[in-house]
């Protein structure tokens, strides 16, 4: 694993002392928001002022430039146009300042231009050991030590709560938004970054520091796109190791969004596909919506991870209790049924509820207040297993003397079954929310996002519970693919497979028809000829494919056939590959690999052959992965059962099958800055413990970095 460097950001997220490059007495301006809101928050460092026109700001004295600080700085915020940054950051860099933030734009988000002189101010901050977050960023707070390093207006009508939630942001828009929808919510931070076109500092960064403070529960960041793929993946490592779960919203799925966001904060985007599968192999929950983003944060600081997926339900509206529990079961969530001695005891006390779960204590909680206490004791201290609790009370909590009733029985369900999470769904009054979150316990308006936490929660349950992935031993090669055209012939393709250990075909190559009779011997018949021309990617659709010949006579007619078709297609021929027919009741698998801009290798395992295509049935990983998790890929896939044995036939080796894709993410992997593509279609899987063979193969590589003499 990478290491991430984090003990440097202590500069820029507790800083001693804090100068303001670019202060001004005007406190609406950018250049004094940052000072008021020091002050407000009552920060305990030095505050200093720089700026030559002014003696004074707010109570502070103002230097008239860097050299004038009495002492060294911790942190320097740039709020300057453009034009002055670059004479900032070499006064910065001479006093030895350990971290800036620079709020200006017109630098890589505008271009060429913009982006060559951000790449001049890197190079003098790396020169000098100092970190830099933006350019064009809204900069960052610290609730823990009043740390308010940030121009955002949303900050002027009140501060953010404090709380367990640590943001990171490349959208400083973003994160204003999300910060004062969260203060009207009572949900509190414990801090937030905000990273802008991240020319030093980013996401990865902040996810790795983030990861390891004992003061945050949960780490929810807003991505755009990833410049380092290696180093992104390392940060979510981290994560997982302090198991801190991360809730991720990422936009840029469509490609008017991807071209937004090249312009907005100059990352790369990828494929969304291989996104997804990235945030699933990590274990980061990703969420599409601004509601689930802080629903799922700020559970997270709030609830427990439940043991397992079973729900109870209680609900004061049976049709909003079997509209929670079926889109629980939607969500791969149970709904454990009550024995009838519970449902018994549960009718002794409301002969008219709904007992099976979910359970309907209906409207009759307002006339028998201590209702849901009842109904969730037996339940709880029953036999039935209940991981985890979502009590629907529609709009109780508006209701000020039935509220107060009922936040007293769930305080003390939650201080009796305290390993036993609760999500309340209520409408709810500010006033209210407050009190909810003063007493420790979730709530949410909607039952429908309720749900969505309750499958977050059990998410995390099984991905941070999961040890993190050890990858197969396999004994690494670096095969020598100079000199090698971009794509390569089946023959060869599988000539540098075979030297890394991959089964494949018995086979040679023939460039004279009696090459080939005499390869058709020492093989056994039945055989296959195939063209062999790097010009040629379908053989089949070119007719330059053989089955199943029987003899000497087949072999010669097909040889010349093939020569001859060869010939009158113009193509650089190679030869006639004559091969072993493999003659199997198995199944036909493509593995493949795809070398993506942001995160290198991915793998793909699914359905061969000739459905390749047809059904699109496949399932990705970043490679290299082990035996284990090739094993989850084919589970993915929609055509599992035929792998197990369908229908009366034959079971097949999926160990073997597994194996092989193991180790073929670790060839492509050991080789990953020169392979670009590779298909393995197709690779036949045999009955169980008669292994795989690759019958066909194809590598295409990265033409930029093959050596050519």
């Amino acid at each position: 694993m990478m290491n991430l460097d984090t003990k440097s950001l202590e500069s820029l997220f507790d800083p001693q002392s804090i100068a303001i490059i670019g202060a001004s007495e005007r406190m609406n301006r950018i250049g004094s928001r940052p000072i008021q809101y020091l002050l407000d928050n009552g920060y305990k460092g030095n505050i200093y002022p720089i700026n030559p026109k002014y003696d004074q700001i707010a109570g502070l004295t103002c230097y008239p430039d860097l050299y004038h600080a009495p002492e060294k700085i911790d942190l320097a915020i740039l709020a300057l146009p453009e034009g002055l940054v670059m004479t900032a950051i070499k006064q910065c860099a001479e006093k030895k300042v350990k971290s800036v933030i620079i709020f200006s734009s017109g630098f890589a988000e505008t271009g060429s231009k913009g982006r060559e002189l951000q790449d001049q101010i890197l190079q003098i901050a790396r020169k000098h050991d100092m970190r830099v977050l933006g350019p064009n960023c809204l900069g960052m707070f610290n609730n823990n030590n009043g740390v308010y390093a940030t121009f955002s207006v949303s900050m002027s009508d009140g501060s953010p709560i404090k709380g367990r939630i640590g943001l990171v942001t490349q959208s400083g828009a973003f994160g204003s938004h999300v910060i004062t929808s969260a203060r009207e919510r009572h949900i509190g931070f414990s801090c937030w970054v905000s990273t802008g076109n991240e020319m030093d500092i980013d996401v990865a960064d902040c996810i790795a520091y983030l990861a390891g403070k004992d003061d945050i529960d949960v780490i929810a960041c807003y991505l755009e796109g990833v410049k380092d793929g290696e180093k992104f993946l390392n940060a979510l490592s981290l994560a997982k190791e302090h198991q801190k779960p991360v809730v991720l919203l990422k936009s840029g799925r469509s490609e008017v969004g991807k071209e937004a966001v090249q312009s907005h904060t100059a990352s790369l985007v990828g494929s969304d596909e291989v996104f997804d599968v990235v945030f699933k192999q990590t274990g980061v929950y990703r969420v599409n919506t601004i509601e689930e983003f802080l629903n799922i944060s700020y559970a997270c600081t709030m609830v427990p991870l439940p043991k397992g997926n079973n729900v109870g339900v209680f609900s004061v509206s049976g049709g909003l209790g079997i509209m929670i529990a079926d889109q629980l079961i939607e969500h791969s969530m149970k709904l454990p049924e009550p024995s009838q001695n519970i449902k018994e005891e549960l009718l002794n006390i409301l002969p008219f509820a709904g007992v099976r779960n979910p359970f309907d204590i209906t409207a009759q909680i307002i006339n028998q207040p201590t209702l849901l206490r009842d109904f969730m004791d037996v339940v709880f201290s029953s036999r039935l297993d209940v991981d985890i609790a979502i009590v629907f009370l529609s709009h109780l909590g508006l209701s000020n003397s039935i509220f107060n009733n009922q936040l007293e029985i769930i305080k003390e369900m939650k201080e009796k079954y305290p390993d036993l999470p609760c999500i309340v769904v209520t409408l709810t009054k500010p006033e209210i929310r407050k009190r909810f979150a003063e007493a420790g316990i979730f709530v949410c308006e909607d039952p429908t996002e309720a749900v969505k936490v309750v499958h977050a929660l059990n998410y995390f349950r099984k991905k941070l519970s999961a040890s993190l992935p050890m990858n197969q031993q396999w004994e690494q090669k670096q095969l020598d693919f100079s000199n090698s055209p971009q794509v390569l012939t089946e023959y060869k393709s599988k000539k540098y497979l075979k030297d890394y250990g991959i089964p494949c075909t018995k086979e040679g190559l023939a460039t004279t028809l009696d090459e080939a009779i005499l390869l058709a011997k020492e093989i056994g018949y039945p055989i296959v000829l195939k063209g062999m021309s790097s010009d040629i990617l379908h053989k089949t659709d070119s007719g330059l494919v053989h089955l199943k010949l029987e003899n000497k006579e087949d072999v010669e007619l097909a040889y010349n056939a093939i020569m001859k078709k060869m010939a009158q297609m113009g193509v650089n021929a190679e030869g006639v590959l004559v091969q072993e027919w493999v003659n199997s009741n198995g199944l036909e698998v493509i593995v493949g690999s795809k070398y993506d801009v942001v995160f290198g290798q991915m793998i793909i395992v699914g359905l061969g052959g000739i459905f390749t295509e047809v059904f699109n049935d496949v399932s990705m990983r970043k490679a290299p992965i082990s035996t284990t998790e090739a094993e989850k890929m084919l589970k993915e896939l929609r055509s599992y059962r035929l792998f197990q044995g369908y229908r009366n036939q034959h079971s097949l080796d999926i160990s073997a099958l597994c194996e092989l894709v193991s180790q073929f993410s670790h060839f492509v992997t050991d080789h990953k800055d020169v392979i670009s593509e590779i298909d393995l279609n197709p690779v036949i899987v045999h009955p169980k413990g008669n292994g795989v063979v690759t019958v066909d193969a194809l590598i295409k590589l990265n033409n930029s970095l093959v050596i050519h003499k």
